[in-house]
């Protein structure tokens, strides 16, 4: 491993993914809710892409399938721990998401990606749309965790 003084941040990202992948890998566990892969929805909306650290140039890009923590996009492949900012909307919803994302990985279907740090309203608004995508979902997930205490009696 290198001094961390002097590694630059897509080595500390480089870095951080060896070691998470070197920790997961040494115990197996299924996906969990906080994982960004355990709930990807099929999707084709179209988006923008800009690359960090390139002229700064918009190109059309696809997501083709999306989550909370990340998604799939269709683009040139480009190395892991790249920054790039993903601009696509959203039925019934006015403002278009500008998220930033980290390349986490590629394959042959394009670049997956994990959302860096996404606003709260950002975050609510990709929950209500994923949702809506499943006929049999809650849209109150916490309708199940409220549970009434029987009053002691006196």
């Amino acid at each position: 491993m290198q001094l961390l003084a002097v590694m630059n941040p897509t080595e500390l990202l480089n870095e951080w993914r060896g070691a998470a992948y070197r920790s997961a890998f040494a115990m197996p566990h299924g996906l969990t809710d906080h994982d960004p892969t355990a709930h990807r929805h099929a999707v084709e909306i179209d988006a923008t892409i800009r690359v960090s650290g390139r002229e700064l140039r918009a190109r059309v890009c696809r997501l083709r399938n999306l989550s909370l923590g990340g998604a799939l996009v269709e683009f040139d492949r480009l190395p892991i721990g790249t920054l790039t900012n993903i601009t696509f909307g959203l039925p019934s919803v006015d403002k278009r998401l500008s998220l930033d994302a980290i390349v986490q990985s590629y394959t042959r279907d394009g670049l997956s990606v994990l959302f860096d740090s996404p606003r709260v309203w950002e975050v609510w608004v990709l929950w209500r749309y994923l949702v809506s995508l499943d006929d049999d979902a809650e849209l109150e997930p916490t309708r199940t965790l409220i549970i009434e205490q029987p009053r002691p009696e006196p």
